[in-house]
């Protein structure tokens, strides 16, 4: 399991090429939060191949709804069909020329009334890619449901 969740440099050339050759063994990957976001714009091929594209913007810190959209994938179990939670609304845009995506949980925003995606399965060829854009602060980690997005996604990520 490889689990990101950063939005620092990440400039070694040995570096990239370790998360590519970690997706291209089959591995699982769980990339979360800022992990999500168009951190390296000399990387373009991390979102693209691994996110399905990224986030450049967010609503501001704040409660939003989130719906499931799959309940009965294994990563939503026991997870409400619909839970509020306050935390940053990442406002992702799917790439075109990225590998496809299947959104798992939306989050609506108070402010527009859009829907991103909150949580998705990138459909990379051999890897096992969870993204999960939930989790800015302490809080967020202690939510119920955010606990079980994120326990269930590591199992499943990892193949369990």
């Amino acid at each position: 399991m490889l689990y990101l969740s950063n939005n620092q440099p990440m400039n070694s050339a040995a570096f990239r090429k370790a998360v590519f050759d970690f997706a291209e063994a089959a591995k699982g990957l769980l990339l979360v939060h800022p992990a999500t976001w168009y951190n390296w714009p000399d990387w373009p091929e991390y979102n693209r191949a691994l996110i399905g594209g990224g986030s450049r913007g967010h609503d501001q810190y704040g409660e939003f709804e989130v719906t499931i959209a799959e309940a009965n994938h294994p990563i939503m179990a026991g997870v409400p069909k619909a839970f509020k939670i306050r935390d940053e609304l990442y406002h992702f845009q799917r790439d075109d020329q990225g590998t496809p995506i299947q959104v798992l949980a939306s989050g609506r925003s108070p402010v527009t009334g859009k829907t991103f995606p909150v949580v998705w399965l990138t459909k990379h060829p051999k890897a096992r890619i969870v993204c999960i854009t939930l989790g800015h602060v302490g809080a967020a980690h202690e939510h119920p449901a955010y606990k079980a997005i994120l326990q269930n996604a590591l199992k499943w990520a990892a193949g369990k």
